[in-house]
């Protein structure tokens, strides 16, 4: 990790010399992120560019703009969530009547208050601070839908889009749906993998199981088990393995329009998943 590197062991690998942790720099003096110039640059020395938007291929990008959006976020009275460090509440009073919730996956953010008003008031005071575009309601998340019933309180969260697009990509589409994952009684063998590995076999078998640890982390828990089941198997797969995955793949045809439902809860109610 960028972050982590230290000077006189690997702080000269890839970019590290470029950046002034933002962890170094308190918010409310200046609270950017600044580089340095590599070398060979014709810039007078010492000089140094702020960052206006950072890459997500550079080495402490994402846990720089993560310090600076905390330390912002603390300025303006937001605490963390318990243990989930991006996601921060701002309780009711002062600036603000209604409480606010905010969550950030790298640059994508998203904003709750009970109070439109009050939305509208805090999103213009943080596009001041930062350079972004204000979306309005949200529809999409990280490539996932966002389907709200506010008559009834509820919200769907669910992928059918992306499954499909999986689905066409490596022929499933088309074919019958299943209505398990895995064979009943299949045991997934080391003994199933092949001396020499056919490298077309090998990228088709781990993109397939990328694409089911996104869908597990995200909306489709109960592809979990076979998920774990497929992964032990990314260094060595075989016929068999690959055969298990498609068949993967042909149980989520028939079930790529569903997801995870929340409604609000009534006191001592609890939220179920909805199959």
């Amino acid at each position: 990790m960028g972050n982590r590197m230290k000077e006189g062991e690997d702080y000269e690998d890839a970019f590290a010399l470029a950046f002034i942790q933002a962890d170094k720099l308190d918010e409310g003096v200046n609270g950017w992120v600044f580089i340095t110039l590599p070398k060979g640059s014709n810039e007078e020395p010492d000089t140094v560019f702020e960052v206006l938007l950072q890459l997500y291929g550079i080495p402490s990008s994402t846990q720089a703009l993560h310090l600076t959006l905390t330390k912002w976020f603390k300025s303006q009275g937001f605490a963390t969530a318990g243990f989930e460090d991006s996601i921060w509440v701002r309780e009711e009073g002062g600036e603000y009547e209604d409480s606010l919730i905010v969550s950030a996956h790298i640059n994508n953010t998203l904003m709750a208050c009970e109070s439109l008003a009050m939305l509208e008031k805090f999103k213009a005071v943080f596009l001041t601070r930062f350079e972004g575009t204000d979306e309005g309601e949200v529809s999409t998340y990280l490539g996932a839908e966002l389907i709200r019933d506010c008559v009834n309180r509820m919200i769907t969260f669910k992928q059918s889009v992306y499954v499909q697009k999986i689905l066409q990509t490596y022929g499933a589409w088309d074919k019958p749906s299943v209505k398990t994952q895995l064979k009943a009684g299949q045991c997934l063998m080391k003994e199933d993998s092949p001396t020499f590995i056919d490298p077309a076999l090998h990228r088709s078998y781990c993109c397939i199981t990328g694409h089911l640890s996104f869908l597990v982390t995200m909306t489709c828990c109960d592809l979990a088990f076979a998920y774990a089941e497929l992964s032990k198997f990314v260094q060595c797969p075989g016929e068999t393995h690959l055969k298990a995955a498609e068949r993967v793949l042909q149980y989520l045809r028939g079930t790529y329009n569903l997801g995870l439902t929340y409604s609000a809860q009534a006191p001592g109610s609890t939220n179920v998943l909805l199959a």
